[in-house]
């Protein structure tokens, strides 16, 4: 097994993928999982030929804000202060879930997951948003085990009703150097650099050094891209509402720093690069909410080239695997709604739209096998 932390889908992977999953499967279809706010985790099919949704059933979660798919297996949080934790699902031959493990103590509102392979063994990673904090959990023969690992930050920020401590959000593997994992903390307007211990046990990490972000920025979510002189990381900052692009290669120097929120209301909230590469597209919310759309140059800079209205609070958003369509969960207007992505990378909106009941959606996640 290879070593080292895991990332997720990014443009060299996304680039495989296309053709392959997605509208370009045989199936003309795309699997879902949406993570709420509310009492569900839901499973949907989404026809790329009449847009519409079916549902595949839903399986009870309390405050499953994020999902996460890998293999057979479905991981969420429950995002429900001192009570928090994560759980593990098994995907049944029918599409239905099967709950694996019981709640699993993490940190408090924890918001993210990312799984990661050790020396002999895989783990999970959660992101705590009001603990501060990253842990650490083994999962064994399909099953999610007791913590076994913790960090916990400690700093604050200027913008004192938002960052009166640290804010775990998002965390993100380094890609092609194994062991190295970057945790956004909004609250302390840094990303945290996390390492991988080389020992027997491979649950050990500790906190490496930060990456500075403008004081007040509120850094959220993170991608890699490429630029002329190799790889960069964006970061939308949630309080500031800028794209921040660092280079990577030069020790993660700051080299742009770009609006996004145009209207400066303080809610910005998830990043996502197109498949090609060609693109990049950030969500705001709390006033004109919608998603902002930018040209990535050459040299890894962003020009930003258009903006498209939502629903209410996009707090997350998933392009697809093939790159035709964008899906954004409006939290606020209970619905996941569908555009698609043209030639020149701007969104076009469609009449599809999924509105559920009574929960939330706070997350969308392609996935294999429904």
């Amino acid at each position: 097994m290879k070593t080292g932390f895991r990332n997720t889908l990014w443009m060299g992977a996304a680039l495989a993928l296309m053709g392959a999953g997605g509208c370009g499967g045989a199936d003309s279809r795309i699997d879902l999982t949406v993570g709420t706010y509310g009492e569900h985790i839901y499973l949907y099919s989404f026809d790329c030929r009449s847009l519409e949704f079916t549902s595949r059933g839903r399986v009870e979660a309390m405050d499953a804000s994020y999902v996460l798919e890998e293999g057979d297996m479905i991981f969420a949080v429950s995002e429900c202060g001192n009570g928090s934790g994560v759980c593990s699902f098994r995907k049944g031959e029918d599409g239905t879930l099967r709950k694996t493990s019981d709640l699993r103590q993490t940190g408090n509102d924890p918001c993210f997951i990312m799984l990661y392979d050790g020396k002999d063994d895989r783990y999970m990673m959660t992101a705590d948003y009001s603990g501060g904090s990253v842990s650490v959990f083994p999962i064994k023969d399909g099953t999610l085990k007791d913590r076994c690992a913790q960090l916990t930050f400690s700093g604050n920020g200027p913008v004192t009703h938002r960052q009166e401590g640290p804010h775990i959000h998002q965390l993100k593997a380094l890609p092609d150097n194994d062991g190295i994992i970057l945790a956004s903390d909004l609250g302390a307007d840094v990303i945290r650099i996390l390492e991988h211990v080389p020992s027997d046990s491979a649950c050990i990490i500790r906190h490496a050094g930060d990456i500075p972000c403008p004081p007040g920025s509120g850094p959220r979510h993170m991608e890699f891209g490429k630029g002329r002189n190799g790889l960069i990381l964006y970061c939308i900052s949630e309080l500031s509402g800028e794209v921040l692009a660092y280079d990577v290669s030069s020790g993660f120097r700051l080299i742009q720093r770009i609006q996004a929120d145009e209207v400066n209301a303080g809610g910005s909230a998830d990043i996502h690069i197109h498949p090609s590469g060609r693109w990049l597209y950030t969500s705001h919310r709390l006033e004109n909410d919608g998603i902002s759309i930018f040209t990535i140059n050459e040299d890894g800079t962003l020009t930003k080239t258009g903006y498209a209205r939502t629903g209410k609070h996009p707090r997350n958003f998933m392009i697809s695997s093939d790159g035709r369509f964008l899906f954004a969960a409006c939290r606020d207007d209970k619905m996941i709604q569908v555009f698609r992505i043209g030639e020149d990378g701007r969104l076009i909106p469609t009449e599809s739209m999924l509105h559920l009941e009574s929960d939330r959606p706070s997350s969308i996640t392609e996935v294999s096998g429904l």
